[in-house]
């Protein structure tokens, strides 16, 4: 089982979580992968890049594949990224590397850069990617950086895209919080949307965190037989 794991922005934690997700299910014995498409915001190592997100993949766990089929410096939108930098962002490569990634994992983990109506090209979008592989996705929401009203629309697009979509992980939630938007946020979204809730993380230090406690985060939160619509015997072990 393949995903596409998504965010309104950078801020949505998509990456951690989807380290997390990927390095829990390398655990529990099946071969991970996390594949970034386009990483912006790469590190210049003189002679070549660095994805921070996918080296943040490989500090949990050096034996989870990982990808990237374009990689810019800039700290910028893809589409914008590509010109500053002269690279042309082709989604039938991307296909093309999927295609062999999918082949070396069990499971696979697309992260997107953006949300899905990121502009990719002067005529793609983010959204075109999980489109164009049929992967079914899944939001990373955050309730303490957007509104409701943002990740209702967001996810509300997908669904008029004719997207497949798996359901939402709200991310960051402040379980002792008395603010009611914040207690009523997990029910909003699932009458708004029809979409379930997966799981739910709490409001930590992200990359600052240590690997057990990312771990334990990610199997009392979520869902994971819910995420990858499997079996996961070993699971009944924690």
């Amino acid at each position: 089982m393949n995903i596409f794991i998504t965010g309104i922005n950078n801020k949505s934690g998509k990456t951690v979580i989807s380290a997390g997700i990927a390095a829990v299910m390398q655990s529990l014995g099946y071969k991970s992968g996390v594949y970034k498409p386009i990483q912006t915001g790469a590190i210049d190592k003189g002679n070549y890049l660095i994805s921070p997100d996918l080296s943040f993949v490989k500090m949990l766990d050096p034996y989870i594949t990982t990808h990237s089929t374009y990689m810019m410096v800039s700290k910028t939108m893809p589409i914008v990224a590509s010109k500053m930098e002269d690279v042309k962002i082709n989604l039938d490569e991307i296909e093309k590397d999927y295609n062999i990634l999918k082949q070396k994992t069990d499971i696979l983990i697309i992260e997107s850069t953006g949300g899905l109506m990121t502009p990719l090209n002067e005529n793609k979008f983010s959204i075109q990617i999980p489109i164009m592989l049929k992967l079914p996705i899944l939001f990373i929401v955050n309730p303490s950086e957007n509104t409701i009203n943002s990740y209702l629309n967001e996810i509300n697009t997908a669904k008029t895209a004719n997207a497949n979509i798996l359901g939402v992980i709200i991310n960051k939630f402040p379980v002792y919080s008395e603010n009611p938007d914040i207690k009523a946020f997990p029910s909003l979204i699932e009458k708004y949307t029809d979409v379930k809730v997966l799981g739910l993380i709490r409001n930590f230090k992200e990359k600052s965190i240590q690997s057990s406690i990312l771990f334990n985060e990610i199997l009392n939160g979520i869902d994971l037989e819910d995420v990858f619509q499997m079996k996961i015997p070993k699971l009944s072990k924690f």
